[in-house]
């Protein structure tokens, strides 16, 4: 069995990201890259699955010719949700924020003096750390430490793949599909246990310095779009019987779940002769289990286009 490597997954979930601090523009010219473009056909209707990493930087763009005709061509985008109507709704975003709320306490209460002060001290390196932050659940420490290794990679929520397509579908009056909501990914990290939350706290700070490598060596693998070496660095080895139960429920429920629930809202979605342009974090379409695997065993045709 293999599960996501945590540091890395906040590439490929779309809540959150938003604030990642602009990054300078590069002018040396890049070869062009070629990332990995799956379709799955059945009966008369295709389905086109690009997996997004949800923060890149200019060096992604243009994208070549045949993912661009695959937009083209068709009726629909889906999403994990509408990422630019949420960051417009700030209605929403207090909604959200309001979940990893405490009540009366404080975080210091909870996860002891030496994980604060390496948390502030990260934290305050990248430019996120506010006292008010004190107010705020592990989960959200958590969060904003994974954004605090996107930012120190150089790479920003505004060059996106999801973002970049919902504004061209958005020009291009293209039906959008959303497959998740923005509620229904803030409920289920709020939804975790306290032991659970810290868990996860302590160990991105512990992996910290290894997912800001991590992190680079996918940018560069999602470019090339080789599909056997991007599930070696998203995915690694494990005993389910021997798996730390904190492990198992993270993957379970940012991945496995999911995977399942977005194909499912693949199915419903498509119609005789549609052709959708799914969009959503690359590390849900490969692999065992993702959306790839469990379109063809619904009897898709799978097959890589780059």
């Amino acid at each position: 069995m293999k599960k996501i490597k945590i540091m890395i997954v906040l590439l490929l979930f779309s809540f959150m990201l938003t604030g990642c601090k602009e990054q300078e523009n590069k002018s040396n010219k890049v070869e062009q890259s070629t990332p990995l473009l799956i379709e799955a056909s059945k009966d008369d209707s295709k389905i086109y699955l690009f997996g997004s990493i949800h923060a890149a930087d200019e060096t992604l763009y243009p994208l070549p010719d045949y993912v661009k005709n695959a937009y083209r061509e068709s009726d629909a985008i889906a999403v994990e949700f509408d990422l630019i109507e949420f960051t417009e709704d700030l209605s929403n975003q207090v909604e959200a924020l309001t979940k990893f709320v405490y009540d009366d306490a404080s975080i210091k209460d909870d996860i002891g003096e030496d994980t604060y002060n390496r948390s502030v001290e990260i934290l305050k390196e990248a430019g996120l750390y506010s006292s008010i932050m004190d107010n705020f659940k592990p989960i959200m420490w958590q969060t904003l430490l994974e954004n605090a290794a996107i930012m120190a990679s150089n790479l920003d929520e505004q060059y996106g793949i999801d973002n970049h397509f919902l504004k061209l579908a958005k020009e291009d009056e293209k039906k959008i599909i959303e497959l998740e909501s923005s509620q229904y990914q803030y409920e289920m990290l709020s939804s975790f246990k306290k032991d659970m939350q810290i868990y996860l706290l302590k160990e991105s700070i512990e992996t910290f310095e290894e997912s800001k490598e991590n992190l680079t060596i996918l940018y560069e693998l999602y470019k090339k779009g080789n599909e056997k070496d991007l599930e070696d660095i998203f995915f690694e080895e494990y005993d389910e019987e021997k798996e730390d139960k904190y492990l198992k429920e993270y993957n379970d429920k940012l991945i496995t779940e999911r995977n399942v629930k977005m194909t499912n809202g693949l199915e419903k979605a498509i119609k005789k002769d549609d052709t959708i342009f799914c969009v959503v974090g690359l590390g849900h379409i490969i692999g065992e289990g993702g959306i790839a695997s469990l379109l063809e065993n619904k009897g898709y045709t799978v097959e890589i286009i780059n």
